[in-house]
């Protein structure tokens, strides 16, 4: 699964967020994986991903896309799910550099070991809720 069931993750451990699945397929490129809002009307963005190793892949689009709505909106994230228990968690403005760089040279405010039930679900609500 190309988002390692992230999407799944995030809905179960965020449950006051209302999540919403996306899929454009063939009709808009570049729109993150999941769209979710918040009590008071905050809404934000997040692109999820595998890595196996040390890179995730990220298209043009992507980049395009996170970097066009920051101007707007600075909820927008890219989460990483690499070998199966860890989780990298990134502000949107990282995206660029996630293409070329491996996920430990990135500047990374949220890392987790151990499997989703170790990962600091508290800490990764707070960022995607907060209003600055």
């Amino acid at each position: 699964m190309p988002d390692a069931e992230l999407r799944q993750l995030f809905r179960r451990h965020l449950p006051r967020l209302d999540w919403q699945a996306i899929e454009t397929g063939s009709t808009s490129g570049g729109v993150p994986d999941a769209n979710y809002a918040a009590p008071g009307g905050l809404e934000g963005w997040i692109e999820m991903k595998r890595a196996d190793h040390w890179r995730c892949s990220i298209r043009p689009a992507q980049v395009g896309w996170i970097e066009r709505r920051l101007r707007f909106n600075p909820r927008v994230f890219v989460a990483v799910r690499r070998a199966r228990d860890e989780l990298w968690f990134y502000p949107g403005e990282a995206i660029r550099p996630l293409v070329t760089e491996r996920l430990d040279a990135v500047e990374c405010p949220g890392h987790w070991s151990g499997g989703p039930a170790r990962w600091d679900w508290d800490q990764v609500g707070a960022w995607l809720t907060t209003t600055s």
